[in-house]
């Protein structure tokens, strides 16, 4: 993953929307819509005004199946990033940078195919029980502006039926026209190539986690873990374990 250099408003900013070239009316009819499937559906659904730079809507399903405060979600407007701080801290940090890299990407392609793409991306949230669980989001475009520029962003999150002990965040990019998929978590990894069992490795080193205690978290044995550590140090070209932290945290690949 690339260094962050700028950040998701930032990218946002890009698009220069004009309050001249969006019908709110339209939102209004979306929410009404939304209300009545949010009942249906039970599962979590947000919407982000990108004009905006916020949320703006958030079903009453995140009370009920994540634990959320009411208030803050009947009042998500005036509330910042409530939604986002519920997020396991080293997760917000790689879903910033993966949503960062995404939207280069988003920007690289011509403009008529710059609204094809859902991101589904697998990441722990405090639940009810002060407990971190593993949900999937999925994140599209719901409406446009009036030249076809993406104005509000729709997500579907849902607890994830695989509640793998894992310290990644997952993604998948799916293409809605073709149905092609790419994981940029993957394909955009740094050129110094460590595989996601070393980066694991090296998240739980930075926790200050000793090799024994590493082995018996990931279920792997000692002698294991301290081959990912060689690797690892050979990979990103240092002689310790501060060393790679730091690096780590300069390529993005630790919060």
């Amino acid at each position: 993953m690339k260094p962050i250099n700028t950040t998701r408003e930032e990218m946002w900013a890009k698009q220069h929307l004009s309050a001249t070239d969006i019908n709110y009316s339209v939102w209004e009819q979306d929410k009404s819509i939304l209300h009545q499937l949010s009942k249906i559906s039970r599962n979590c659904t947000f919407v982000v005004d990108v004009y905006k730079c916020k949320y703006i809507y958030a079903s009453p399903n995140f009370v009920d199946l994540l634990g959320y405060d009411s208030h803050k979600i009947e009042t998500l407007e005036r509330q910042g990033d409530y939604l986002e701080s519920r997020i396991h801290p080293n997760d917000r940090a790689q879903l910033a940078a993966l949503q960062v890299t995404l939207g280069q990407f988003i920007y690289s392609l011509p403009f008529e195919q710059r609204n094809n793409y859902s991101n589904i991306y697998s990441f722990r949230i405090l639940n009810a029980k002060q407990q971190y669980i593993r949900v999937t989001s999925r994140h599209q475009v719901l409406e446009q502006d009036r030249n076809g520029k993406a104005w509000l962003i729709i997500g579907n999150m849902d607890i994830s039926p695989d509640q793998k002990k894992s310290e990644m965040v997952d993604c998948t990019v799916l293409n809605l026209k073709n149905g092609e998929l790419f994981s940029p978590s993957l394909s955009f990894q740094p050129s110094t190539n460590l595989t996601n069992r070393e980066i694991e490795v090296l998240c739980l080193i930075q926790k200050g986690l000793l090799s024994k205690e590493i082995a018996d978290k990931l279920c792997i044995s000692i002698h294991t873990v301290n081959i990912h550590r060689q690797n690892l140090l050979r990979k990103l070209g240092v002689q310790n374990s501060i060393e790679a932290i730091r690096l780590g945290q300069e390529i993005g690949l630790l919060g």
